[in-house]
């Protein structure tokens, strides 16, 4: 059964979005998003898999815990559904405050940043690319090394991280 955790899209997005706009270049913003998304899911941050978790998930520092790889839920469908309105949301407001011509930045920054998570833990598609594509395995093998899933003991800390990421990356986009 597949794991599906991964760290709410609107930071992985925001950030993405921020990184390319500070890039000044697409295929740059883009690879940076890619590169973003691993480092944020380093830290600590709460996630779908949080609910799933008896300790904290940072097998990057063999901090291994009991994981229940039970399948994507109702609960998970809702806080999914959630974070894309914010998600959305957000980026119509930023579409329309940005001038035209950083649109290609913000998207294709964000675009990265959505990457890893569309590709290896999409709970419509990713248990298929798996069985067809032995990369897809490796990936979603590498991406998982890098998830810090706090428990739901430690969720007030996971939602902090996820706050700050949001905020810094408000700032970055705002300040253009």
């Amino acid at each position: 059964m597949a794991n599906y955790y991964f760290m709410i899209f609107t930071s992985h997005a925001l950030a993405g979005a921020a990184i390319g706009i500070v890039s000044g270049n697409p295929y740059a913003g883009f690879a940076s998003g890619v590169i973003s998304h691993h480092l944020l899911d380093m830290i600590p941050h709460f996630d779908q898999g949080t609910f799933r978790l008896k300790g904290s998930l940072a097998p990057y520092i063999n901090m291994h815990s009991d994981f229940n790889r039970s399948k994507f839920n109702g609960r998970d469908w809702i806080m999914l559904f959630i974070d894309f309105a914010i998600t959305g949301v957000l980026f119509l407001i930023i579409s329309a405050t940005l001038p035209v011509e950083l649109w290609p930045l913000v998207f294709c920054g964000a675009l990265g940043g959505l990457a890893p998570d569309l590709i290896g833990t999409s709970p419509l598609w990713s248990d298929q690319l798996e069985k067809k594509f032995k990369s897809a395995r490796i990936y979603k093998s590498f991406h998982g090394f890098f998830h810090f899933t706090v428990s739901p003991s430690l969720i007030w800390l996971g939602v902090v991280t996820q706050i700050l990421v949001i905020g810094f990356s408000l700032i970055i986009i705002a300040g253009k």
